[in-house]
């Protein structure tokens, strides 16, 4: 599957709903943030999670500036909420160099970015992969394992390992 399909009452969500193979990419061609973040929205667009790639693009960015979405210096989750979202989905890239991640008033560098996309009606299904993301990334060994992934099945073998 995918990714979640928007519902009312969330189901119980869980890495399998959310670890779409084609959503990850161990070797992302972006060198900055924006360009980063836009190489894994289009990706959300491409398998139907988005239908706005600009508007989900900029509402990303737009969040962004709010406060700082970097995890131990060295992974990023940005995301949005929108109605351009038609299911909760993930997109994950590694950077093959660290990318400058300015967000809020910190700049880190990043080399993992898991981009959220979480739609208008959902946000405890967000809540809940979000705090799934941040216990499997909390982990040292797990951040430097996906960032020696070499292909996405290695990247979804990591996802969905329990924490």
């Amino acid at each position: 599957m995918a990714s979640l399909n928007s519902a009312k009452i969330a189901p119980a969500l869980t890495l399998d709903n959310i670890a779409d193979i084609d959503l990850l990419l161990p070797r992302l061609t972006a060198t900055s943030k924006i360009g980063a973040i836009k190489e894994l929205t289009d990706l959300l667009h491409e398998r139907h999670v988005i239908t706005d790639r600009l508007g989900f693009l900029q509402a990303v960015l737009e969040r962004e500036q709010l406060q700082s979405t970097v995890l131990n210096n060295e992974v990023a989750l940005p995301h949005a909420r929108g109605r351009c979202v038609d299911s909760l989905g993930l997109a994950m890239g590694i950077a093959p160099v660290p990318i400058d991640f300015p967000s809020g008033d910190e700049c880190s560098t990043v080399r993992l970015i898991c981009l959220i996309a979480v739609p208008a009606h959902a946000p405890d299904l967000y809540l809940n992969l979000l705090s799934m993301l941040a216990r499997i990334l909390s982990s040292n060994q797990r951040r430097r394992d996906f960032l020696q992934a070499e292909s996405a099945e290695q990247m979804q073998q990591l996802l969905l390992e329990p924490a």
